[in-house]
């Protein structure tokens, strides 16, 4: 099971995600899941040695996948409500198989291992494909494989640009590590998606804080001296006002406004998956807390606040660097969720590698093994 995860999850950085990636997990996962769940329940597996972390992640989404039975935008079409259902059902798998699978400190090293390798190939394909297919006059990078979503594609990156940074920390594969973090940047910037950029900052920055506060204070120092020195250049300050607003604002707070609204008139149980907001386009919240809100209530957003509050807590009481990656990778997952992310049970989808994944992490080491070592 492991070794199918983690292919499965390596998969999703290189080929196309449906039919493919989403069939390579129902053959790989989802059915031996089953299989080990339902038709060997004489064989206990250890799926079920759930923390209170996976009880909550598990509460999450049986919540958000029974807010099917009253969304009305899902009419009486039964086909509909059973998509909602079977993506509860894929979420919930891959969760849970995760979580028993990256309990053990190999396969979380391997999982580092493939997600800085495979984000390297990544964004290799995705400036391959730039170059092809798009055209150099394409200027905004695109992601590629799972998502080729500008946004959604940088914040994918966004986890293995933080997981690099924690390796070079600790002098590991520093080559490879290296090459990860500059290529990632880069790439991130090439979308120009701001919000996972500011999310990858900030994951940085909480690195730092705990592992490396002088290079933090050196990193903020430069960069002072670069904004001051730049700056002071006649029409600077202009033109960087200029490039930061060309783009606009993408209507986010006329978003927001139009979701707080459609919320209060249904705040404790929501409008289930399938809801839009009365917008053209972009008509979802873009953010994950009102998202969640909107779709399942205050009793989704409640067990998602206890979810990562249980990732936080173990994520905390992690040894050594370790505690540090856990938490900027759960902050980088916060600061992204501020500007988009949507359902918590879509899948397969980015959401298991921006959202799932690092909470699943933390969450590894709510039972951890006494003297073992972690990511």
């Amino acid at each position: 099971m492991a070794v199918m995860l983690l292919a499965v999850i390596a998969a999703g950085f290189v080929v196309t995600p449906e039919p493919l990636w989403a069939m390579l997990f129902y053959l790989g996962v989802l059915l031996p899941w089953l299989w080990h769940s339902v038709a060997r329940r004489h064989q206990p597996p250890r799926l079920s040695m759930a923390g209170p972390g996976e009880l909550a992640g598990v509460a999450l989404i049986g919540w958000f996948t029974l807010t099917t039975l009253w969304d009305h935008a899902a009419g009486p079409q039964l086909g509909a409500h059973l998509i909602w259902l079977w993506n509860g059902l894929n979420t919930l798998a891959f969760f849970l198989v995760a979580a028993a699978v990256l309990r053990a400190p190999a396969s979380r090293e391997r999982l580092t291992d493939l997600l800085i390798g495979f984000g390297l190939l990544n964004i290799a394909s995705a400036v391959l494909h730039l170059l092809v297919v798009g055209g150099v006059a394409e200027l905004r990078m695109n992601g590629w494989a799972e998502t080729r979503h500008p946004i959604l594609g940088a914040a994918m990156i966004g986890l293995c640009v933080i997981l690099a940074a924690a390796r070079l920390l600790q002098r590991r594969q520093v080559w490879m590590s290296g090459a990860m973090l500059l290529a990632g940047m880069a790439f991130i910037l090439a979308t120009g998606s701001r919000g996972p950029l500011f999310a990858v900052l900030g994951g940085l920055a909480v690195l730092l804080l705990g592992q490396h506060r002088r290079l933090l204070a050196a990193a903020g120092g430069l960069t002072a001296l670069l904004l001051v020195a730049g700056f002071a250049v006649p029409g600077a300050a202009q033109l960087v006002q200029e490039r930061l607003l060309a783009r606009g604002w993408s209507n986010r707070l006329d978003i927001w406004r139009l979701a707080v609204a459609e919320i209060g008139r249904r705040p404790l149980f929501g409008y289930g998956p399938s809801a839009r907001l009365d917008r053209a386009v972009d008509n979802f919240p873009h953010d994950l807390f009102l998202s969640t809100l909107f779709y399942s209530g205050a009793v989704g957003l409640l067990l998602l606040l206890l979810l990562f509050a249980a990732a936080a807590r173990a994520a905390w009481r992690a040894r050594g660097g370790d505690r540090w990656t856990l938490l900027a990778l759960l902050a980088n997952t916060l600061l992204n969720g501020v500007s988009d992310l949507s359902q918590v049970t879509k899948g397969p989808s980015p959401m298991w590698y921006i959202f799932w994944l690092p909470v699943v992490l933390a969450l590894s080491r709510e039972r951890q093994p006494p003297g073992s070592q972690t990511t």
